[in-house]
């Protein structure tokens, strides 16, 4: 698969639906394209993964975590605050409310490529964290 880059401005219709944009959208094999797994970020964001995408990052993470309370507690994150999702022949996903409620409700929000998974972001937060990113990055010491 291709990774997911860029930021795109996106409208949520009123049923909370969100048209995944086609440039990512055509990234997705067709074969796996059609479910997604919704997560909260770390950040005040929403993580959209392409369900083998989930699969490969997350779960088996999950799964390569030594037995104890650390991996129930993360199992128990995951599981609660995550959703599958089936993208319809339009290209929309539906996000529960509780997720949009997560990130204000906006009606407006940024979908941003993160290389294997998508972020879903409120614009105001988007722009003032997007501010603190490139202020971190110039002081970073990443070369290329």
């Amino acid at each position: 698969m291709q990774n997911f880059l860029g930021d795109i401005e996106c409208t949520l219709d009123a049923k909370g639906r969100l048209m995944i944009p086609a440039r990512f959208r055509h990234l997705v094999p067709e074969d796996t394209g059609s479910m997604y797994v919704v997560s909260m970020g770390k950040e005040r964001c929403l993580n959209l993964f392409p369900l083998r995408e989930w699969n490969e990052i997350i779960v088996s993470k999950l799964h390569e975590m030594p037995p104890g309370p650390e991996k129930r507690n993360a199992i128990r994150y995951f599981s609660s605050r995550s959703s599958t999702l089936k993208i319809d022949k339009t290209g929309r996903v539906p996000i529960p409310t509780q997720f949009l409620a997560a990130i204000g409700s906006p009606k407006k929000v940024m979908v941003v490529g993160a290389l294997n998974f998508m972020e879903i972001w409120s614009l105001d937060d988007y722009r003032t964290s997007a501010e603190a990113i490139d202020d971190a990055f110039r002081e970073s010491g990443f070369e290329y």
